[in-house]
């Protein structure tokens, strides 16, 4: 129970000012801030997490000695678990000193056992069940975040519960003058009880726990396909009563790769309707996403003679009449006849992106195409020819459900030449191959872009239609809303 509202506060950790402590970097490349809408949307839907888990708080036993003019006694609870549960209503309040939220309008019930003892001359036992119905619960919690190597922590302020009414049944007595004993002490017990644990669950185990879990969260997360985010926090979050926000330093690398983002340029502003959380993002993150891809040779296609469109270019013979890669090369006819040729297509250099207010985002990325005789695995140490097809593409980022992904619009792709062991590669082979080797660079190009930036999300809640994404020089700025289902 306490992981899952730990995760819920790691949420809404950024919104509380904190003491301030030395940041380990200072050179962010994600901002993100949770405006106004956000903790409005949290506090509607909150009652998804809270009927999910108050249910599941253990509650302590409850234990009264009492004493009459003929004897002492003993009354305590078992088994005392919460049968129903109605969500309160959840509000909030943000300032520049944190936030405030409270409760109004909740209801719980309490089912269990009872036993006592009384002993006059001899000790009499006796037990029953009980219930306890509290209505009109209303809590007021304030509290702050700050960063511990990185890592978010939260710390409970003010906390306060009242109680309306509560009303309690006991039952099952065979014995209804011992009852009558104990009923109203233990009553106004049970009641005390139920106020000191919310405060006692929040400010206590709730927080420790929380803030142990926050505090282990690996900062080299796996986000599947063995890419990685690495972020740090770099310092403690901001808070006014419109927004609240953090830096982060962050990359998504592949595997142990290392990489060193750099910010580029400054934030603007949120737009006039910047949505529930905005967040800017600077080029250094997909840059280093894709360049830790080329680190790790991901980006490779091999065109062989087992793709039936383009086998007959492959051969190295051909009638009169055929087009196929053996007519531009002498050497491939004699050395190598009724043969085929491999196309082993992989990035030449490291790929970058530039965002552009003006121009968009464009991914420029160069790739080897090597040619070897089929088949590859067995001839790959000796390499016929080497060629570098030099792409320039127009990307439209968009958002598709928790992923920024890119999608393809067009590109402008160039031929070259870097060596040849079988004779020269004319012009004339390069305008011949040139739907070959572009066809292939811009699938080479759409795997790049199908990688996507993940964006975090907690259980049910997903991304509104109403997200957009926006271009600026050297970064992105998205603004997203959310949706319950």
């Amino acid at each position: 129970m306490l992981m899952k509202i730990s995760i819920f506060l790691s949420l809404l950790f950024v919104v509380f000012t904190s003491c301030q402590s030395p940041a380990k970097y200072t050179n962010e490349t994600l901002k993100v801030r949770l405006n106004v809408p956000f903790f409005k949307f949290f506090s509607k839907n909150g009652h998804h997490v809270v009927d999910e888990e108050i249910p599941k708080i253990t509650i302590p036993e409850v234990k009264l000695p009492f004493s009459t003019s003929i004897g002492k006694g003993v009354v305590k609870t078992n088994d005392l678990k919460i049968e129903k549960f109605s969500s309160p209503k959840i509000d909030f309040n943000l300032s520049n000193t944190g936030i405030r939220w409270w409760t109004s309008g909740g209801a719980i019930k309490l089912s269990g056992k009872w036993h006592a003892k009384f002993t006059e001359v001899i000790t009499i036992r006796d037990k029953g069940w009980l219930n306890a119905y509290a209505t009109g619960i209303q809590m007021n919690i304030s509290a702050a975040a700050y960063q511990l190597d990185g890592q978010p922590q939260v710390r409970i302020g003010e906390c306060t519960v009242q109680i309306q009414k509560l009303d309690v049944e006991i039952g099952g007595s065979v014995i209804s003058w011992l009852v009558n004993l104990f009923e109203t002490p233990f009553s106004k017990l049970i009641k005390k009880v139920i106020n000191e644990q919310a405060c006692t669950s929040a400010r206590g185990i709730l927080i420790d726990e929380a803030n142990r879990f926050l505090h282990s969260l690996p900062s080299h997360v796996d986000i599947g396909a063995n890419f990685y985010v690495d972020y740090f926090l770099t310092e403690n979050p901001h808070a006014t009563r419109d927004f609240t926000e953090f830096d982060l330093a962050a990359d998504i690398v592949y595997g142990k790769s290392v990489c060193h983002p750099v910010k580029v340029g400054n934030w603007t502003d949120a737009s006039d309707s910047p949505g529930m959380l905005t967040t800017w993002m600077s080029v250094s993150i997909p840059n280093c996403l894709i360049e830790s891809a080329h680190q790790n040779q991901l980006v490779k296609i091999l065109i062989s003679k087992d793709i039936p469109v383009a086998e007959p270019y492959l051969r190295t013979s051909c009638g009169f009449l055929g087009l196929c890669i053996g007519k531009f090369f002498k050497k491939l006819r004699t050395d190598f006849p009724n043969n085929h040729v491999d196309l082993f297509f992989h990035t030449y250099s490291k790929p970058y992106f530039v965002m552009s207010e003006k121009d968009g985002v464009t991914l420029n990325m160069s790739l080897a195409v090597d040619l070897f005789i089929n088949p590859y695995a067995k001839t790959k140490e000796n390499i016929l020819a080497r060629l570098v097809v030099d792409t320039q593409s127009d990307v439209e980022p968009y958002l598709n459900h928790t992923k920024i992904h890119g999608n393809l619009l067009n590109s402008t792709i160039t031929a070259r030449v870097e060596f040849s062991n079988i004779g020269t590669v004319s012009g004339t082979f390069l305008r011949a191959f040139s739907s070959v080797l572009s066809m292939t660079a811009r699938e080479a190009v759409r795997s790049v872009l199908g990688v996507g930036i993940p964006i975090p999300s907690y259980d049910n809640v997903t991304l509104a239609d109403s997200s957009h994404i926006e271009v600026f020089d050297q970064y992105l700025r998205a603004n997203i809303d959310f949706e319950y289902k």
